[in-house]
């Protein structure tokens, strides 16, 4: 297997990212990724990131035979225990 992307990493953990950068596109135009260090510092196995309202939130595992659900567009994603339970 080769260098993926011209970059120097083999596989997508050996990736080092910067999350204490000011991200910005080719015009100069801030991205808007301001929280993602304490995202990753707070995860722990399961947990899932969603948007919602320009930030990144963290949603962890739900109870077991929980489904992950969708208010549509505009509404946060949840865990629900599935119709008829």
């Amino acid at each position: 297997m080769g260098k993926h992307y011209g970059l120097d990493a083999l596989t997508l953990h050996e990736l080092r990212i910067n999350v204490d950068k000011e991200w910005v596109d080719e015009d100069g135009n801030l991205r808007g990724i301001t929280n993602l260090k304490e995202l990753a510092s707070g995860m722990t196995k399961g947990d899932v990131f969603f948007r919602q309202g320009g930030v990144l939130v963290k949603l962890s595992p739900g109870s077991i035979g929980d489904e992950l659900t969708s208010g549509g567009p505009g509404n946060a994603i949840q865990w629900k225990a599935p119709p008829g339970l």
